[in-house]
């Protein structure tokens, strides 16, 4: 007998209340979870209803210091609250997981040469951890970062650096240059260093976070390729995007983004009124594919001039960013908008896609006892010597 079918408001009601966790493993039922579950209706019950926390944290930089700012569509409570101040002092968001986890640096003038330190922290629960250092005498390109599991934590981060007199070192082509590549295992606890990167000197990395597709790793190089880092076999490799997108200055705006947990491209037409959205159906083949073509002309009222894509919020809600560092929240699917004022006008903007709960990871707040430690073994020191002295006289 064929079993009944469950109607879809039911369904929807059922799969509103769940973890984000839990979500994400119906994700893997079908093709229906799937495309529920990202619709922007399904995700503003379910941020009501389990108390998730929804939106982006955009990082620059403001009079020179590292400044960030919670924005969001569906948690509007959490914006005044949500933000990185436990920490104490300049902090700059370095890399972001879709769990809720950020690596973030603190540049203190106290340490010696400026050297930073490395946090893996939870916004929403306010824990952190300090980690060791990597090998800060080269200079950091670029910072990702994994989880691989939740209960217990593990993850991993994922550096490109290169020496400061990077161009004094070649490898067997003169034409490129070598990217020192690491990664950190928090099981491990340990920096280990992997084969070396080779791009063109004329290639850089581009000034946006990596998108984390089923556990690869994504950069879009200057020159239109595609750097894929597979955190389980701890390897990468580049690759070329099909036509017309391997074309360089072929759109006016190209961006990697995360769709529907698959690999997208956001392309902006020369005209900035259409937009077009492709996605990468095989990983392994790297067969790319145009889903739609969207048209930009509603958020001409806008009047802050080009709007650039910068993520997506929802399966039909982008997050595009003005000229004059306003936000807008755009529904392509009909055309209306919503406008985000941030707080600060902060320079070379970091879009961050934030999506996290209340549960606690258990990240260990170590700064307290490492301090205490160290005051004992002055303390043990200095004992030690005026006993020496004392015997001595």
């Amino acid at each position: 007998m064929e079993s009944p079918r469950v109607p879809r408001d039911m369904i929807f009601e059922i799969l509103s209340q769940l973890s984000l966790r839990d979500i994400g493993r119906c994700r893997l039922v079908s093709k229906d979870f799937n495309k529920m579950t990202y619709e922007s209706s399904f995700m503003q019950q379910n941020c009501q209803r389990t108390k998730t926390v929804s939106g982006c944290f955009v990082a620059g930089l403001s009079r020179g210091m590292p400044v960030s700012d919670f924005i969001s569509i569906n948690s509007l409570d959490w914006e005044s609250e949500l933000s990185l101040k436990f920490l104490r002092g300049p902090i700059s968001i370095e890399a972001g997981t879709k769990q809720g986890l950020f690596l973030c640096t603190k540049n203190s003038q106290t340490r010696r040469h400026g050297i930073p330190e490395f946090y893996v922290c939870k916004p929403t629960t306010k824990e952190w951890r300090q980690i060791p250092n990597p090998k800060t005498r080269y200079f950091t390109e670029k910072l990702a970062m994994v989880v691989l599991r939740s209960k217990p934590l593990s993850y991993k981060i994922v550096r490109f650096s290169r020496h400061n007199s990077f161009y004094l070192k070649y490898n067997k082509s003169a034409s490129n240059y070598c990217s020192r590549c690491e990664i950190f295992d928090s099981e491990t606890w340990t920096w280990k260093q992997l084969k070396d990167v080779s791009l063109p000197f004329d290639v850089f990395f581009p000034n946006e976070a990596a998108v984390c597709s089923c556990g690869v790793l994504y950069w879009l190089l200057t020159n239109n390729q595609v750097l894929a880092f597979y955190v389980d076999t701890e390897t990468w490799m580049i690759f070329d995007l099909p036509f017309p997108l391997c074309r360089k200055n072929y759109f006016a705006r190209m961006k990697l983004v995360d769709y529907k947990g698959r690999l997208g491209m956001l392309c902006v037409e020369s005209d900035w009124n259409f937009m077009q959205i492709w996605v990468m159906e095989d990983d392994h083949m790297k067969i790319w594919s145009k889903k739609e073509t969207t048209s930009l002309e509603a958020l001409e009222k806008v009047g802050s001039g080009c709007c650039t894509p910068a993520a997506f919020d929802s399966s039909d809600i982008l997050l595009m960013m003005g000229s004059v560092y306003r936000a807008v929240y755009y529904n392509f699917m009909n055309g209306r908008y919503m406008l985000k004022r941030l707080e600060r006008t902060p320079i070379a903007i970091t879009i961050f896609p934030f999506q996290s709960d209340s549960e606690l990871v258990h990240l260990k707040n170590y700064r307290q006892k490492d301090q205490l430690g160290r005051t004992l073994w002055w303390f043990c020191f200095f004992f030690f010597v005026f006993v020496l002295v004392y015997c001595f006289f």
